[in-house]
């Protein structure tokens, strides 16, 4: 059965997501885009504030947002971390690269934009071409980069999910998903389902967590079969 990741953006959306069951707690800040990184003391505060046999995970933004960030990056207690390939076209495998020998750490995940085109990231097959040949990339995100569209994963990401499960790699499905987006990809049997918006009050993003909603997945989650 999947597990259910959550992002978070304080120590007090932290304590929700571990209290209602979250598998994996995901850092971000939604405000600075679907992969918006929060400050380290935030990371800190979090990881501090959650049980040390649960997963901690962070957003970096984008490949040219980590290039330009000047704020020094403590990795302590973080189980891996995932960036974003939005308006990459050229080199990025290469600036990638580089990006992993400054920064030495935790495993890197890499983010698949199902809306590629929109957000002028490579397409899928090559990111997976090329994650797959990094051994500290251990998995996969399939998100949506306009958060103001719906979902658009269906049953024909099938075979790259399974290329990534069969090289032994994590696979993460998210970008706006609901219950009824959950069951609907259930088949495609990812690791983890991440969520944001489908938990928070009131459906919005930017909102706070909604216990029961958080529950409520949780439940669901564990509740599917492959």
């Amino acid at each position: 059965m999947p597990g259910l990741l959550v992002s978070v953006r304080s120590v007090e959306e932290a304590r929700i997501a571990v209290a209602t069951g979250a598998t994996v707690i995901d850092i971000k800040e939604p405000s600075r885009g679907p992969l918006g990184r929060a400050s380290v003391e935030v990371w800190k505060a979090v990881r501090a504030a959650v049980p040390r046999a649960t997963p901690v995970s962070v957003a970096l933004g984008e490949l040219h947002e980590l290039e330009a960030a000047t704020e020094p990056l403590d990795w302590t207690g973080i189980s891996f971390r995932k960036v974003g390939l939005a308006a990459e076209r050229i080199d990025w495998a290469d600036r990638w690269a580089a990006i992993r020998a400054r920064h030495p750490g935790p495993p890197w995940i890499a983010t698949i934009y199902a809306d590629w085109n929109v957000a002028q990231s490579p397409p899928p097959r090559e990111i997976v071409d090329i994650a797959l040949s990094i051994p500290d990339c251990i998995g996969f995100l399939i998100d949506t980069w306009d958060k103001s569209r719906p979902n658009r994963l269906d049953d024909s990401w099938f075979p790259l999910v399974a290329r990534a499960k069969a090289a032994g790699r994590l696979v993460t499905l998210a970008g706006g998903l609901d219950a009824n987006a959950i069951r609907r990809l259930a088949p495609l049997g990812p690791d983890l389902f991440g969520v944001r918006s489908a938990v928070c009050v009131a459906g919005d993003r930017g909102a706070t967590l909604d216990p029961a909603r958080v529950a409520d997945l949780v439940q669901l989650t564990a509740s599917l079969k492959f």
